[in-house]
């Protein structure tokens, strides 16, 4: 299996994963997708976990990215372009649950949410895209690629705490098994293209994603609705007692997806 789509523009990438990979995107969008079309107080009852700020300011971006549409009546749809998503969610969860296994029932919004979160900072597929063709470049190789010096470091850095690479005895980076596996999701975003969306701005740089924490905080937030869209779910999560408050409060948007 070839890792990089021979006709894939790795900035291109970028922006496609920019446009896909916001907190809570996924959710709305399967969300409406199993609804076909819901007001903004109908989505917010059904995705509870979710602020009413963070709804309200997710969807003009939605609409502008072409990927949810407004009727005159109020509603909210999902356009044809987000309908097509589903080879490259497919992928995504594909992936990670493959490369990184929780061990406990995730849902699947989630792990394609967790996915996009690794994948989404600045020339991490530029990076990808490099290695896939050049195994083994050196670190000033790779910050001239990236063209920002004073961050080179902590990006590659970031990448290795997400297993995407590895740094070996030379001073050199290569690939992981992990990285590699990411063929099928390129090939994926590659082939999706949403029409007539204007490229968003820059990505800025994220932590290394805590796979653990952010499945423990999903997992909070589902909990205390029982009006959530069974259909996102691997697993229906079971009723539990009461989730402590401190889950609850880490629940809210993440500030750096």
């Amino acid at each position: 299996m070839t890792f990089w789509p021979t006709d894939a523009d790795p900035g291109h990438l970028e922006q496609t994963l920019a446009r896909l990979s916001p907190r809570w995107t996924t959710w709305t969008l399967l969300t409406l997708q199993r609804h076909e079309h819901l007001r903004l107080p109908e989505l917010g009852r059904a995705l509870p976990w979710i602020s009413g700020t963070a709804l309200s300011q997710q969807m003009p971006r939605l609409q502008h990215h072409g990927l949810v549409d407004r009727t005159g009546r109020g509603q909210y749809q999902v356009t044809i372009a987000a309908r097509q998503l589903a080879p490259v969610y497919e992928a995504l969860s594909a992936w990670e649950s493959t490369r990184f296994p929780t061990g406990q029932p995730t849902a699947e919004a989630e792990r394609i949410e967790t996915a996009l979160a690794r994948l989404r900072p600045r020339d991490t597929t530029t990076v990808l895209h490099l290695l896939a063709q050049h195994p083994r470049t050196s670190f000033t190789e790779l910050q001239q690629r990236i063209g920002r010096p004073g961050s080179a470091y902590a990006r590659l850095q970031r990448m290795q705490s997400d297993a995407l690479l590895t740094r070996t005895g030379h001073g050199r980076y290569e690939l992981t098994e992990t990285g590699a596996a990411l063929g099928p999701v390129y090939e994926a975003l590659n082939t999706w293209s949403p029409s007539g969306t204007t490229a968003p701005a820059s990505v800025p740089v994220a932590a290394p994603v805590a796979q653990a924490t952010v499945s423990a905080r999903a997992t909070a937030a589902l909990r205390r609705t029982t009006t959530a869209v069974q259909g996102l779910f691997s697993h229906a999560p079971a009723p539990e007692s009461a989730v402590p408050a401190a889950w609850t409060a880490a629940s809210r948007p993440l500030h750096t997806r």
